[in-house]
């Protein structure tokens, strides 16, 4: 679900929200994400939840230089996690 962070809708949105504010991305709304990793997730009805957290949960590097930490999760497996870090002029 990296992808998106990467992706310029969920991005923004991402960055727009309050933090700690948690996102769906589901079946149910899959805009601006990859092709293949849209069909994934109708597919097999995938469901992943993101939020931007504190720097001190992710990897010190990935918040150098002032970056916002996205952190990712399986809504139904939370222990499944991944974090990017993100740079918050880049929208």
């Amino acid at each position: 679900m990296i992808d998106a962070s990467q992706a310029r809708y969920w991005r923004g949105h991402l960055l727009d929200a309050a933090p700690g504010e948690v996102l769906e991305i589901s079946r149910r709304d899959t805009s601006g994400l990859p092709h293949g990793v849209t069909n994934a997730i109708q597919k097999y009805g995938l469901r992943f939840s993101v939020s931007t957290v504190p720097s001190a949960e992710a990897e010190s590097w990935l918040s150098e230089g002032g970056y916002v930490i996205f952190k990712f999760w399986a809504t139904d497996f939370p222990s499944v996690t991944r974090f990017s870090g993100n740079n918050p002029a880049a929208r």
